[in-house]
């Protein structure tokens, strides 16, 4: 997973969590965020952190995502380790 793929994923856990009402009431309750927030930073490598670490803090969460995206259940957590700075995987 490089740069790219983990902006992408971050972007598509995005668009799941604006989707779901149970998920995005929580997301916005936990970072007090607002809509219109998460709307324009959907580009932010911060939110996109922020809105990982959300589903990264509970595995239903997490689940219910790779489900959705079809994607590996360590997709989340290396696409976090990316954006956070960490080392990119060859995979």
């Amino acid at each position: 997973m490089n740069n790219d793929a983990a902006e992408t994923l971050a972007i598509q856990a995005i668009a799941f969590v604006a989707g779901d009402d149970e998920l995005l009431e929580g997301l916005l309750m936990q970072t007090g965020m607002d809509l219109n927030d998460l709307r324009a930073g959907i580009g932010n490598a911060d939110v996109q952190r922020g809105v990982l670490e959300f589903l990264l803090s509970h595995e239903p969460f997490l689940m219910r995502l790779v489900e959705a995206i079809d994607c590996p259940p360590d997709m989340p957590a290396k696409a976090h380790i990316i954006l956070s700075g960490g080392p990119i995987w060859q995979d």
